[in-house]
């Protein structure tokens, strides 16, 4: 019996050695250094980039959160084009230069900063932008793409508890918040939506029934727990990820941006007011 039970004990040591060696890379997504709202709000303050359009404020305000890839021009220049016209401020939360990380690289493999971490960057750009003389506090949105829709989705989830490596945040600025627009939003494993999705404040997700990045089933999916309607979904079939402005990738589709530019301006009229 006791060549076997040795047997059985070395082969199970190795396949825990296996195990761990395979999350090793994971290391700094999974086990976080912790953090509070208060360093937060130091780190992403000197990171924020604020627009304004004509007029005199204070606006109502649209905070973006970039996805995996990073905070790219192409970005800015697009959400400013539908976004100013129509009278609200941007303020756009880079949660990469607030964090030195160059390489976006292993933040879209998994393996640095999820969403779940980044969703304390809400919490804090919530609070910074308040203080902002143009902005008006009581009037805020969220616009999050990718992995910045995953990173909002979550903040909302946790609904001012802790979170993956942060301490409660509270739900005080939530109060602020009076919409959110996700577009293609990561909606899978380790997302804290998937137990416990919050369908406030207002939401409308905009998902591309072609994405070969994020799949979106994996939204609907997470949907199911909520009754219907809870959170406006707009699915356009034949899209794909970035299918509303240029990117690496390719699959900008102007007709489908436009549309969707439209739905959620519509959307924050709606739920913030007049833009001014």
């Amino acid at each position: 019996m006791r060549r076997p039970l040795r047997r059985l004990l070395t082969a199970l040591t190795l396949l825990s050695i296996a195990a761990l060696a395979g999350l090793y890379p994971y290391r700094a997504a999974l086990l976080p250094k912790a953090d509070d709202l208060n360093h937060a709000k130091t780190r992403l303050a000197p990171h924020l980039r604020l627009f304004t359009p004509e007029g005199k404020g204070p606006f109502a305000t649209v905070l973006v959160f970039h996805g995996c890839s990073g905070q790219r021009q192409a970005m800015l220049d697009s959400v400013n084009a539908w976004l100013l016209p129509a009278g609200y401020a941007t303020l756009f939360v880079d949660s990469y230069a607030a964090r030195g990380i160059d390489d976006w690289r292993p933040v879209c493999a998994g393996k640095r900063l999820w969403g779940n971490q980044r969703a304390l960057d809400v919490y804090a750009a919530i609070e910074l932008a308040a203080q902002l003389p143009p902005v008006d506090g009581q009037r805020l949105a969220l616009l999050g793409f990718s992995h910045g829709g995953w990173s909002i989705l979550d903040a909302l989830a946790y609904a001012g508890e802790a979170g993956h490596g942060f301490a409660a945040p509270g739900r005080q600025g939530l109060e602020r918040v009076k919409a959110a627009i996700l577009y293609y939003p990561y909606c899978g494993f380790p997302a804290e939506l998937r137990r416990r999705m919050n369908p406030q404040p207002p939401q409308l997700m905009l998902l591309a029934g072609e994405d070969h990045i994020t799949d979106h089933r994996q939204c609907l999916d997470a949907l199911q727990h909520l009754p219907a309607g809870a959170i406006q979904v707009k699915r356009y079939a034949q899209a794909d990820h970035v299918f509303d402005h240029l990117s690496d990738l390719a699959t900008y589709q102007p007709q489908l941006a436009k549309d969707a530019q439209q739905l959620a301006r519509g959307f924050l009229r709606s739920h913030l007011g007049p833009a001014q």
